[in-house]
């Protein structure tokens, strides 16, 4: 009889496995996530196998499964976001800029606050916690690739804003902020090797 179920699910996975990629891939944001929700979809669908509609009322209900699936997954992201909201407006600008506070170190810290969260994260983990490319993939839930993107378009995107307020007279003396010397560009905590 198992043999049986495990027949039948087979089938169903080949048969419905295209559309549940497909709708995947259209909502969430990045194929590493798509494939997560499909691993997720047909997981439940295994468990609650005897439970499942027949025929094409069997897509819908995976449909139905991979939506909820999205949405459980970004309550997470939205709560691990909230959480790291609150715990970054706990911390006193003073004890920051403690370690080095001249105005360099406000003119990073102006940038920075500037960026998006999702930049801003990527290049505390980098520059404050020392983690690498694969280290930030970890905590981020990406490949060590997608985070070595997101911490190259996170530096470009602050050396821009830098360069930007140092234009409006703010000099850009930042090496003691970012670990990196005057002259060595706006490079914000980009390790030794990728210096």
């Amino acid at each position: 009889m198992e043999d049986g179920r495990q027949e039948r699910f087979r089938a169903l996975y080949l048969w419905a496995r295209p559309r549940i990629v497909a709708y995947a891939l259209r909502r969430a944001r990045t194929a590493e996530d798509a494939a997560d929700v499909l691993a997720e979809t047909f997981a439940i669908a295994w468990r609650r196998f005897d439970e499942l509609p027949a025929g094409e009322d069997a897509l819908l209900w995976l449909y139905a499964t991979a939506g909820n699936v999205l949405s459980n997954a970004a309550r997470g992201e939205r709560r691990r976001s909230n959480l790291v909201e609150r715990i970054a407006a706990t911390l006193d600008e003073d004890e920051i800029l403690v370690a080095s506070p001249d105005e360099g170190a406000l003119l990073a810290l102006v940038a920075l606050r500037s960026l998006g969260k999702d930049d801003r994260e990527v290049l505390m983990l980098t520059a404050w916690e020392g983690l690498d490319a694969t280290g930030v993939g970890s905590v981020l839930g990406c490949s060590p690739g997608a985070a070595r993107v997101r911490i190259l378009r996170a530096r470009r995107r602050l050396d821009g804003l830098i360069a930007a307020l140092s234009s409006q007279g703010i000099p850009e003396k930042h090496g003691a902020f970012t670990g990196h010397k005057e002259g060595e560009g706006a490079a914000f905590g980009r390790p030794p090797e990728e210096a």
